[in-house]
């Protein structure tokens, strides 16, 4: 969707085009239009080693192998722009938008050029302009926009501008763009125009940025003086090169389109022309009258999430982790590339980091922007940062600016248990056979740990009420690292026996029975959660996915009580594993598992116990070899039943609802 930022350049670059036009000084006829780039387009540029087709744009350097001090050139050959008209009487004026997109590197420009070849040793600091031995050269015929992300020299400017380049890399115009608040290697398109006037011998460039959030953007525009038969013979090929220094750098260009002036305005051949002028005039001053209302409906709304900014750090405990600026964060994930991406939740997508103040690998959680997003945020900030236990997802930051959510971790390359219990030998880097019994133990044992901690080990009792293994961090060594506490809350000790909070969220097939009943999440829940993780653990199948005895569809509770039912305890362990197991630990864990998953929850044992049956020192329970019946109300409890409006069906001995209530 075009904005009303970019309308306005564009329609500027018409107007400005047609106001040469109607001077009658046009000379040259070329033109053409990139709305994106495919191989069916290969045969209209010359394409130095490494550069390509690729994603639907132009890729100037080469991105595989060794790329660093690499350069590259992708120029247009189908058609040459001749610089004078048949009678070498005037200059050709043109115009060109483009977008291009940089992540950090050295930098890329825009080039005329009488030469096709790539320079040798042109990469660094030379952007495959030129080269030390053809820098200044009067042979040298080339003229440069440059697009500079690097102080490579002294004389360099800084590493964020644009300059204009007359046969040598050295800029004779250089503008900082960071004033600006236009950062070239953000990874965000940038848009670019430029018209040469052959009357005036002037360069008008125009560059514009949106903000990463896709409101809002910055614009610059500036003329430079120029005379290109100074620089350059009549044949002039135009096109695009770029290079990369110590690091690796992705140039792209997503879009092209050029025209001498005369193809511009067909209507400059006519006696119309200046009506349409005019009228080009007219539509720009409606399109800036209507981007002014838009914006001023923007900065309503901006102010208003302001407010709600301010309501919500109010929210944020003052005294919890560190509070990182945005760009801080976007620079540690490269403006949150895609090929940062680490994976993508209910909560939000999380990306790879690199903080270079404290020099660690991050994983950076963008949290989805609503409300329920909001309190997530709140409740992950105010409830991790206060924990301390070695088998939780430390918190190291977090931030909300520019309309952004942030959170930032420790990363673990590992990943989460789900992608290693459900894994393909075939399709990913660890496979299932790597979790032996012995990890597997280890795992269930730490999820105890850190549960009975949360549960009875700090001033409050702490719900996590999503207890899944997508929110189970692994380190090398497959010790356990519980995360994701967007749902958790705090509650207080106050003797009561029965503990809740008011809203149930989670995942289904994790969620007990009487949650969907009372609305309500307790101690109880969260035990119900850990036993259908444990047995999830001990099948590697996932509680959402239905699973054969006999000829007879059960889902994972179920289908393990019909085993321990029938002595079939061992059948139970997941088949990769290949009968390698200690048959006292399974035994013991789903025992364990189904009495978590009591449908009675006071018959549930606690999490203290559960670890100390782990641990050894306590007997395995004995659940009862039927699994009893689901009955609501208990007895004695009628006057704590809350019931929302909600249907209820057992089938095979799963609860199927249909609610208000959401799992995730």
């Amino acid at each position: 969707m075009t904005t009303p930022r970019s309308m306005i350049l564009s329609l500027s670059f018409i107007v400005a085009s047609a106001g040469l036009a109607i001077q009658g000084r046009t000379c040259s006829c070329l033109q053409f239009n990139y709305p994106s780039f495919d191989m069916t387009n290969k045969n209209d540029f010359s394409f130095s080693p490494g550069s390509a087709i690729a994603n639907g744009s132009l890729r100037i350097v080469p991105n595989t192998g060794n790329s660093s001090h690499q350069s590259g050139r992708v120029v247009y050959v189908k058609e040459t722009l001749k610089l004078w008209n048949r009678k070498r009487t005037v200059l050709t004026s043109f115009g060109t938008q483009f977008t291009l997109n940089i992540l950090p590197g050295e930098g890329m420009a825009f080039i005329l050029t009488n030469s096709l070849s790539l320079p040798r040793n042109s990469g660094g600091q030379w952007l495959g302009v030129c080269n030390n031995q053809t820098d200044g050269a009067p042979t040298n015929r080339i003229v440069a926009v440059e697009f500079d992300t690097r102080k490579s020299y002294q004389d360099d400017l800084d590493g964020n501008h644009v300059g204009l380049d007359l046969k040598s890399i050295k800029s004779v115009y250089p503008y900082p763009l960071s004033n600006l608040s236009i950062i070239l290697s953000s990874g965000s398109d940038v848009l670019v125009s430029i018209i040469y006037n052959s009357t005036s011998h002037a360069f008008v460039l125009s560059v514009s940025q949106r903000n990463t959030s896709g409101s809002g953007g910055h614009n610059w525009r500036e003329s430079w003086p120029v005379d290109l038969s100074r620089y350059l013979l009549d044949e002039i090929y135009l096109g695009f090169a770029g290079s990369t220094g110590d690091y690796t750098q992705l140039n792209q260009i997503k879009s092209w389109n050029f025209t001498t002036i005369d193809d511009i305005l067909v209507a400059e051949r006519t006696r119309h022309g200046k009506w349409v002028f005019l009228v080009l005039i007219a539509l720009v001053f409606l399109v800036t009258c209507s981007s002014f209302l838009v914006l001023l409906v923007r900065r309503r709304v901006t102010q208003r999430r302001r407010l709600a900014y301010r309501t919500l750090e109010k929210m944020i405990d003052a005294h919890g982790p560190v509070r990182f600026k945005l760009k801080e964060l976007k620079h540690a994930t490269a403006n949150f590339s895609p090929h940062r991406k680490l994976g993508r939740g209910g909560g939000g997508t999380v990306y790879l980091g690199y903080l270079n103040g404290i020099n660690r690998e991050v994983a950076v959680k963008r949290v989805s922007l609503s409300s329920r997003g909001e309190k997530e945020f709140v409740a992950e900030v105010n409830t991790i940062s206060k924990l301390s236990h070695r088998n939780l997802v430390k918190l190291i930051g977090w931030c909300h600016e520019g309309g952004e959510l942030l959170l930032a971790y420790d990363y673990f390359p590992m990943g989460s248990l789900d992608k290693l219990l459900f894994a393909n030998a075939t399709t990913t880097t660890y496979s299932s056979s790597a979790l032996t019994w012995e990890r597997r133990y280890r795992i269930i044992c730490g999820m105890a740990e850190v549960f009975q901690h949360l549960h009875h080990g700090s001033s409050k009792r702490i719900l996590h009420r999503d207890v899944k293994p997508s929110n189970v961090m692994l380190d090398e060594a497959y010790n356990v690292r519980l995360g994701d506490f967007g749902l958790a809350r705090a509650i207080q000790l106050d003797g009561a026996t029965h503990h809740s909070t008011q809203a149930v969220a989670g995942t289904r097939g994790y969620m007990a029975h009487e949650s969907f009943f009372t609305g309500r999440a307790s101690l109880d829940t969260d035990v119900y959660a850990f036993g259908v993780f444990a047995m999830e653990v001990v099948r590697g199948k996932s509680p959402s996915r239905s699973m054969l005895y006999d000829t007879q569809e059960m889902y994972i509770v179920d289908w393990v009580w019909r085993h321990y039912s029938l002595g079939k305890v061992m059948e139970t362990a997941d088949t990769v594993l290949g009968g390698v197991y200690d048959e006292m630990q399974v035994d013991s864990v789903v025992r364990l598992a189904l009495a978590c998953c009591h449908p009675n929850p006071r018959d549930r044992p606690s999490m203290r116990t559960a670890v100390q049956v782990l641990i050894g020192g306590a007997p395995a329970p004995t659940p009862p070899f039927e699994r009893p019946a689901f009955v609501w109300p208990l007895s004695g409890m009628q006057q704590e039943m809350e019931l929302p409006q909600v249907g209820v069906l057992f089938m095979g001995g799963q609860l199927i609802t249909s609610t208000s209530l959401t799992g995730r």
